[in-house]
């Protein structure tokens, strides 16, 4: 690249920036200037490239939700090899892990999301996204229950849309708690006593 030559626009280093600010800050707390300065760019440029403030974040949200940990922490849940309470123990660790990150801000973009949605400061279009979002993840949860319970892992007589429920609850807190300070260790120690809750075979 010659002395002088901007650098091209890279889209999805762009999406990580404007992930973090709204990690930071919040949809409601995160104005145009916030994001501009983040990703070095004017307004107009942001425009071309996202839409609007609401279509960036819905697009930094998918980009979280698809591309920071997620994705493997549900492998965790998915080795058939390891009992399903131990499986469940290591995913709530895992998101222990997440949300006392001390890269990133601490707690967890989608549940500081979800907890702004359907208030006055967030778009309808925007909480709608969260909603759809938050069910598509409950979804697969309950859908990898009933496989345990057609492997026998799982009681038939046990409620996976209940316990799915229970899991994401206990999500929830871990990522506020860590977002109030809460060390990884007092988290664990969270998970550990919510694993031992879940009505699964140990």
């Amino acid at each position: 690249m010659s002395a002088g030559r901007k650098r091209a626009f890279d889209r999805q280093e762009a999406l990580d920036q404007a992930m973090h600010v709204f990690w930071a800050n919040g949809f409601a707390g995160t104005s145009l200037s916030d994001l501009t300065a983040a990703l070095g760019i004017n307004r107009p440029s942001l425009y071309a490239a996202f839409g609007n403030k609401e279509q960036l974040f819905n697009a930094a949200l998918a980009h979280y939700v698809s591309d920071y940990g997620m994705p493997k922490l549900r492998r965790r849940l998915e080795s058939a090899k390891t009992p399903l309470r131990e499986r469940i123990r290591a995913y709530l660790y895992g998101v222990v892990d997440l949300v006392t990150d001390s890269d990133p801000p601490r707690g967890c973009l989608f549940v500081r999301s979800a907890c702004e949605a359907g208030g006055t400061a967030v778009p309808q279009d925007v909480s709608a996204t969260i909603r759809r979002m938050g069910q598509e993840s409950e979804t697969a949860l309950v859908d990898m229950l009933k496989v345990e319970q057609s492997r026998g892992n799982l009681s038939v007589d046990v409620c996976a849309e209940g316990t799915a429920r229970f899991i994401i609850s206990v999500i929830y807190g871990l990522a506020v708690l860590a977002k109030n300070g809460d060390s990884k260790t007092s988290l664990r120690a969270v998970a550990d006593v919510a694993v031992d809750a879940v009505p699964v075979p140990g």
